[in-house]
């Protein structure tokens, strides 16, 4: 727990941008997640939900940002990487 009384989240992305080409599929995306918290991403067809997703999973890696898992930087090469950490996607 944070001096503050708010719990450290156990994912934090900061200004994470992935591009494909000359196309920005997210940009500048901060979002912190804690134990226990549920988190649903919403937005319209081709926002970027999946893409973030990727990007946090090891399928994509973004051209700019931070991830930080469970207090430190993250770099997931593959899927098995994330996956061997404790993230792992589940499709609809």
């Amino acid at each position: 727990m944070a001096t503050n009384g708010h719990k450290e989240p156990v994912l934090s992305l900061r200004n994470i941008v992935k591009r494909f080409g000359g196309l920005t599929a997210v940009k500048n995306v901060d979002l912190d997640v804690t134990a226990g918290e549920v988190v649903g991403l919403v937005g319209d067809n081709g926002a970027g939900k999946s893409t973030l997703i990727k990007c946090i999973s090891g399928v994509y890696h973004p051209e700019d940002g931070q991830i930080i898992f469970q207090g430190k930087p993250a770099h997931f090469p593959r899927p098995i990487d994330a996956r061997n950490a404790g993230i792992e996607t589940i499709y609809q």
